[in-house]
């Protein structure tokens, strides 16, 4: 379990980080199968008995990616993903909306 403080922001930090984590909330973690993988195959033979899944998300805008990413290690470790933080103060995120997306999403 994480370790942070509830961060205090003001009522458009907030919707900031209840915007990107809408955004980012089907993207799922890690790279999709490879074609010919028993993973592959036996997804395969499940949407052949009982019919493919529903229609795949969109893909994620490249802006979106280093968020997937921080959440993704974030949720992987239980301890904020540091590595990833000066990307997303690049992107324009406070510390405080960091770590309010890493309660929040990971």
């Amino acid at each position: 379990m994480l370790t942070i403080a509830t961060p205090r922001l003001n009522a458009a930090e907030w919707q900031h980080v209840q915007a990107t984590l809408s955004a980012v909330a089907d993207c799922g973690c890690g790279e999709p199968t490879a074609a010919g993988s028993l993973r592959s195959r036996i997804g395969h033979a499940v949407d052949v008995l009982v019919g493919p899944k529903k229609a795949a998300p969109a893909p994620l805008p490249a802006r979106l990616h280093p968020v997937r990413d921080f959440l993704c290690e974030t949720g992987r470790t239980r301890q904020l993903a540091e590595r990833h933080v000066p990307t997303l103060a690049a992107q324009g995120f406070s510390r405080a909306q960091i770590e309010a997306l890493a309660l929040l999403g990971a």
